[in-house]
């Protein structure tokens, strides 16, 4: 088999086409986040192919054409990795960042063929170190920057460093090697090393960019069945496995932990008289004040309709105490402007309770947070109650 590097430049054409089409398809099942990362990177496969195969076949054609936009196209699809990458951690996207960098490889390089037409040497260093630079920015972002990253990001990572490597190389030779003929694919070992490479990296990494969009839609999975949907807090099961393991270990090792349990004052007059999609408004800013009250190691749920639970670890008492009125307080405050638009007071009440001898399980913890909680409220509401302590049960002998 020959395997110069017009071959394998055409094999990566085949697979970039294939690959491209494949993971276009294989997207349209995911949600819209990793659906538009698929989707860059199947672009971005589509157009790696184009340039590769346009480089192929350069020697039947126009070179000063075919070469800037074969360069072009190929620095193109490389953004798109990166592209991909940011898509898939839902992070912001440069608009335009394929088709600048794409554009501006391409119009330079068709002016480095101006100067000095017959050598392909400068075109080979300038897109050789663009290609460089995209790859170092998309193996940072896979191996430094991405959040929850697993073993598929390591390899792509890795990958995208030999990638960059091999490129390395390519800039070396372009620098110290004589003049190479525009109209023919170069055959040195450095240019047969990034053809290789670039092909590995198209079959290898298209199966770990699928793994990666694979691990984002079970984290999207995990999210969604942990979470509530109208508040993005806890949802009721998670909140209490959440607690039942925090209780566990207060009780271990001695630790203070307090739970706090909130409900909407008149929540029924809210939605009588504003109808229920404010009522859902307004516990949505419930929720939101309350998670910009809390320690990041803190957890806050919705246990259902307008009540919600705080889980305070390494929290005594007085403390919790303090958080529950600072909590009752912002919320006064801070909806206050929401209930002023069909004038309604949205005020809460909380209870309270804090890990004692007595205490048997989570759920006891639930109960007396929830007991003092409706003493909050029988009390006149929009105050804090905390709950007694709970003697241990006698032992029988």
């Amino acid at each position: 088999m020959n395997l110069d590097t017009t071959f394998i430049a055409q094999m990566i054409a085949i697979i970039g086409f294939t690959v491209g089409g494949s993971v276009l398809l294989a997207s349209l099942s995911y949600p819209n986040h990793i659906r538009r990362g698929l989707r860059s990177y199947a672009y971005g496969k589509l157009l790696i192919g184009a340039g590769f195969l346009l480089a192929a076949l350069r020697g039947a054609t126009l070179p000063e054409i075919t070469v800037p936009a074969a360069n072009g196209l190929v620095i193109a699809g490389l953004s798109l990795n990166y592209i991909c990458v940011r898509h898939l951690q839902q992070k912001p996207v440069p608009k335009g960042m394929a088709l600048g960098c794409g554009a501006a490889v391409a119009v330079l390089c068709a002016l480095v063929l101006l100067v000095d037409p017959d050598d392909l040497s400068h075109v080979r260093l300038l897109s050789s170190v663009a290609a460089v630079l995209l790859l170092g920015l998309v193996a940072a972002e896979l191996l430094l920057f991405y959040e929850g990253r697993g073993i598929a990001h390591y390899m792509s990572g890795v990958l995208l460093f030999l990638m960059g490597l091999a490129f390395c190389l390519r800039i070396w030779a372009a620098a110290s090697q004589p003049a190479s003929p525009v109209d023919q694919m170069i055959n040195d070992g450095a240019e047969r090393a990034v053809l290789l490479m670039s092909f590995l990296g198209t079959v290898v990494g298209s199966i770990t960019f699928i793994l990666m969009a694979g691990d984002a839609f079970n984290k999207e999975l995990t999210i969604l069945a942990h979470t509530d949907g109208l508040t993005g807090l806890l949802n009721r099961r998670r909140f209490l496995e959440i607690g039942e393991t925090e209780f566990q270990r207060a009780r271990r090792h001695g630790r203070p932990l307090t739970v706090l349990t909130i409900d909407i004052d008149r929540f029924k007059t809210i939605n009588d008289r504003a109808g229920h999609p404010f009522g859902d408004r307004v516990i949505q800013a419930v929720a939101a004040t309350c998670s910009t009250q809390i320690r990041r190691e803190d957890a806050a749920g919705r246990l259902g309709g307008e009540e919600f639970a705080i889980l305070l670890p390494e929290t005594d008492e007085a403390a919790g105490e303090e958080i529950a009125e600072r909590l009752r307080t912002a919320i006064e405050r801070d909806v206050a402007p929401l209930g002023a638009l069909h004038g309604l007071a949205v005020t809460c009440s909380v209870g309270g309770v804090t890990l004692g001898t007595g205490h048997q399980g989570f759920t006891d913890l639930i109960a007396l947070s929830d007991a003092a909680l409706y003493a909050a409220k029988n009390g006149g509401r929009n105050q804090v109650r905390f709950a007694g302590p709970v003697e241990p049960l006698p032992m029988i002998v």
